[in-house]
């Protein structure tokens, strides 16, 4: 079975945001609200790939709950880069 770029972009998204937390547990918070923010740019691409693939293949979702997911992630993406601008770390 081969990995999709869904597939890529999933995985990626967890890893940072995996990532993301470590650093707010190492006292580097501020890096782990960047990455967080990155970690949810990145599940956001994965959304918005995911509602193109319902509309033609079988999916889990139908396409009108993959732009509620996607819709989470932009405001998750938004929200964690204003912290991130204004110096609050993860966790603070």
């Amino acid at each position: 079975m081969a990995l999709d770029t869904r597939g890529v972009f999933a995985i990626i998204a967890g890893l940072l945001m995996t990532a993301a937390l470590l650093a707010a547990r190492t006292e580097r918070r501020l890096l782990g609200t960047w990455i967080m923010t990155l970690g949810f740019a990145v599940a956001l691409l994965w959304s918005v790939m995911s509602i193109f693939w319902a509309q033609s293949n079988p999916s889990a979702l139908t396409p009108k709950l993959w732009i509620t997911m996607a819709s989470m992630a932009a405001a998750s993406t938004v929200y964690f880069g204003y912290m991130g601008l204004h110096g609050e770390g993860l966790g603070e």
